[in-house]
């Protein structure tokens, strides 16, 4: 008998948690008031396929099924075992589960970790135990799941089956998905609530999912990240060269996560604008609402790939058309420009009332003769330059304003609709002020495929949707670094050694400016100096004007302090340096003063990184100077990053321009530029000793750059 792959070992817990030839049922009751109650009736009534073990300690059947004391009388080891009882009956089970060789556990009890500290250490405990025996643990404090292909229902509710697998970290939230379902068409393959996630997590369940033949499309809700796993779900998904579309709903738009950040980068980040870029990285689609998460996942799942080119509209009146081309517009998406062949074409074809551009207005004349939209959305989609086409109006309805001979009329348009949607291959969609009504044509458009909703901007949003998963869908960004350290390890340690104790250590700049010229940063020339006359030599070293700055600890904001001093000549420097001493004394404990040469004057960036919790180190690059954290002019990106990433994401800030010239002046260094930030980000790869590092103000021309200001923080 051969050894079983190392990769069919790892998948063995979750595949006999989807897939399992019987399940032990520890709390089935008949009371379906009860948790348990509720949860096994669904398993039962589900049609699983193969053995159930209902554990009760009094009754002799539940369900039909003949019940058990406990698990250790079972006729045989269960592949799954699920866990309703009273939290603090859980740890025993579970350890008869990891005594036994159960390869998958699931704890729908709470009162763990989401309770108390002790709570916390009673889960890492039962964790310990099943890693232990090789299994594996679903919650505690979760909400059941949904299998199609294994016919296991512990869910408590109806789901229906499909093709999108849902992992959420809420109960109810997987409810309000499964309810969308019913309502909007489509349905699950698997669906999963995590509860706790203790042990397997979002990032365990997609990693299984992208392998998952059932499963077309993964839906997330995840209210946050364990610490890595959000960078382990990147890694998971760029590592891909061909990937599933992943939609996710996260909460929290928030900043409250950088309240007390010591730099401007981590002042900037808040946690949401990470959690945009690491997306951004994974080409993870990121929803707003439940419903438009629903509907993005169900078009990912059942429209065509959106390909390149412009969005086609089609309109029953100027008004939803104009609005929509700006719903479009806000989405990051365009009007397809019609070939004149195009445009001829609806010319022969439509009266000479109507538009032959985009968007194609009837005029009026849809309303009398319907079908003539599906006549235009054929030679519209044959467009080269069109990708998707949406009609907006208030189809469906034309019969309430006609009379019933419009009827056979209106429901002939939308099979003809649906042909030409099946035919041409792209996504079609169709808006009407009717789309929450039963009406009989846009019946067949749903059951058809072609997607219909009552609100204007949420085809807009799933197109937007749309278009990142296919940009992403075949390109594969370059590998992540290992966190494999610097290569000679000590070769920072005295430096590191000389940080600010604190809540995250602070290196003062002159160490800063020395560790990143040791990491292979281009850092200017400076002195450190703690006398009149030492001020005055470095100023004659280093030539011409010089910047002095005084160097204390807790001295974040130095300007503010008045410990900054620019355009000091070597004659003038012994009396600056008194100056600035007068400036500072008895604000802060002065170690030294450190001596720059003044750079030339350019266009001011702020350049930085930080190590997020969830997503790993984070780079930061926009607008600089005192307007920093004003202006908020940044972008952020995960390191580490390629040069067109790089360029896309200086580009993106209101500064972008002038990297291609604006208005007769030169280009600014994009090359420099991004080297930095390249740089910057192997720094945080291969140091992980660093928490966070702020360049403000990088000066930047059209020959080069120079940094101005350097800090660096550490991890406690």
């Amino acid at each position: 008998m051969g050894v079983e792959p190392a990769a069919l070992q790892k998948d063995r817990p979750l595949r006999a948690i989807f897939e399992p030839g019987s399940i032990a049922f520890v709390g089935a009751t008949e009371a379906e008031e009860k948790m348990g109650g509720r949860r096994w009736k669904s398993l039962v009534e589900g049609g699983f396929p193969g053995r159930l073990y209902p554990i009760h300690p009094r009754a002799s059947h539940v369900r039909g099924h003949r019940a058990h004391k406990s698990l250790r009388e079972l006729p045989e080891v269960p592949d799954f075992v699920v866990v309703v009882v009273a939290a603090d009956l859980v740890p025993a089970i579970v350890e008869d589960c990891a005594a036994l060789g159960v390869k998958g556990v699931m704890v729908i009890s709470g009162g763990f970790g989401e309770s108390s500290e002790a709570g916390k250490r009673i889960e890492h405990e039962m964790v310990r135990m099943l890693r232990g025996s090789g299994a594996r643990l679903v919650g505690p404090n979760c909400a059941g799941l949904f299998s199609a292909s294994g016919k296991v229902n512990i869910g408590g509710w109806r789901t229906l089956p499909g093709s999108i697998a849902l992992i959420s970290q809420s109960g109810n939230m997987a409810i309000d998905f499964a309810r969308h379902a019913e309502q909007d068409g489509g349905g699950f393959s698997r669906s999963i609530t995590i509860g706790n996630a203790t042990d397997l997590g979002t990032a365990d369940f997609v990693e299984y999912f992208l392998d998952d033949p059932e499963t077309h499309v993964i839906l997330c809700y995840a209210e946050g990240f364990r610490e890595g796993e959000g960078r382990r779900l990147v890694q998971q998904l760029r590592s891909r060269p061909v990937r599933k579309p992943v939609v996710l709903l996260k909460p929290g738009r928030s900043e409250a996560g950088r309240r007390a950040a010591l730099s401007h980068t981590g002042a900037l980040a808040g946690e949401d604008r990470v959690v945009d870029a690491a997306l951004d990285a994974a080409g993870i689609v990121r929803a707003e609402t439940v419903e438009e998460a629903w509907l993005l996942a169900r078009a990912l799942a059942t429209q065509p790939r959106l390909g390149d080119g412009g969005v086609l509209v089609l309109t029953d009146g100027g008004g939803h058309a104009t609005t929509f081309a700006d719903a479009i517009g806000t989405c990051g998406l365009a009007l397809a420009d019609l070939t004149a062949e195009t445009q001829a074409a609806l010319g022969r074809m439509l009266p000479e009332r109507c538009s032959r551009h985009n968007p194609i207005d009837f005029a009026g004349e849809a309303e009398g003769d319907p079908e003539v939209i599906g006549r235009a959305l054929q030679i519209g989609l044959a467009d080269p330059n069109v990708a998707t086409a949406v009609m907006v109006g208030h189809f469906g309805g034309y019969h309430l304003i006609g009379g019933e001979r419009i009827l056979p009329k209106e429901t002939a348009a939308a099979k003809a609709l649906v042909d030409v949607a099946r035919s041409a291959g792209k996504p079609v969609f169709v808006h009407s002020v009717h789309g929450d009504r039963d009406f009989e044509a846009l019946r067949i458009l749903r059951d058809g495929g072609v997607a219909t909703f009552r609100r204007l901007e949420v085809p807009a949003r799933i197109l937007s949707g749309l278009r990142t998963a296919a940009r992403y869908a075949g390109r594969v960004p370059p590998e992540m670094h290992r966190q494999s350290g610097f290569e000679v390890p000590v070769v920072l340690d005295d430096l590191l050694a000389k940080a600010v104790p604190g809540a995250r250590p602070l290196l003062l700049e002159p160490e800063a400016r020395e560790l990143l010229r040791r990491c292979g940063l281009d850092i200017p020339p400076w002195r450190e100096v703690n006398s009149p006359d030492g001020c005055r030599r470095a100023v004659e070293e280093l030539g011409g004007l010089c910047a002095i700055k005084a160097i204390a600890p807790g001295a974040v904001h130095r300007s503010d302090l008045g410990g900054v001093m620019l355009d000091v000549a070597a004659a003038d420097a012994a009396a600056a340096y008194g100056a600035l001493v007068d400036r500072v004394q008895g604000k802060v404990r002065l170690r030294s003063v450190l001596v720059t040469a003044m750079i030339p004057e350019g266009t001011e960036f702020a350049v930085g990184a930080l190590r997020d919790a969830q997503f790993g180190p984070i780079l930061m690059a926009g607008s600089g100077g005192i307007r920093v954290e004003l202006d908020r002019d940044v972008a952020f990106r995960l390191a580490p990053v390629a040069d067109r990433d790089v360029a896309e994401m200086l580009t993106a800030t209101r500064l972008g321009p002038l990297f291609r010239g604006f208005r007769g002046r030169p280009p600014l260094d994009l090359v420099k530029m991004s080297e930095l930030v390249t740089k910057l980000g192997d720094v945080m790869i291969r140091v992980p000793e660093i928490a966070e590092v702020d360049l403000n103000p990088v000066i930047v021309t059209e020959h080069g750059i120079a940094l101005a200001d350097v800090r660096v923080a550490l991890r406690s």
